[in-house]
């Protein structure tokens, strides 16, 4: 009987520790949805040089400073110093021949930003950046 006690303990926690992680997990994967929908976008243009380059433009007409730019890649990084150090990495990726995604990922002194504000600040920028080179506005 002591045995078989010394057996299914072990298997009981086990189980016991498996439930835990799927719960963890699982909440993570909402929070990561709705961080993913709060600084993705699509772009209804097939050219990504384009796209790229307005991100640069949005970034630094925002007040950052690029430190790193891949066009190959299409990931932007940036820093803006103030009320504290902004950093954000931008990526554009093609999603068909007329669609370009781009998904910003940002942080505040270390810390992720999950405020929806800066990614609604930027992507609406970058739209007007997207419309002004459309129609040859500088």
């Amino acid at each position: 009987m002591r045995r078989r006690l010394v057996l299914f303990l072990p298997a009981a926690l086990l189980a016991g520790c498996q439930v835990d992680s799927r719960q963890q997990i699982l909440a993570s994967t909402n929070t990561q949805a709705a961080q993913r929908a709060i600084s993705t976008r699509s772009y209804d243009t097939g050219d990504r040089e384009r796209v790229f380059r307005a991100v640069l433009a949005t970034l630094q007409d925002l007040g950052f400073v690029i430190d790193r730019a891949d066009d190959q890649l299409g990931t932007v990084s940036a820093t803006r110093f103030g009320n504290g150090i902004v950093r954000f990495t931008v990526s554009v990726r093609s999603a068909g021949a007329e669609r370009m995604i781009v998904r910003a990922s940002g942080q505040l002194n270390q810390h992720e930003l999950s405020d929806p504000a800066p990614f609604q600040r930027f992507h609406e920028a970058l739209s007007q950046a997207l419309f002004l080179q459309a129609n040859n506005i500088d």
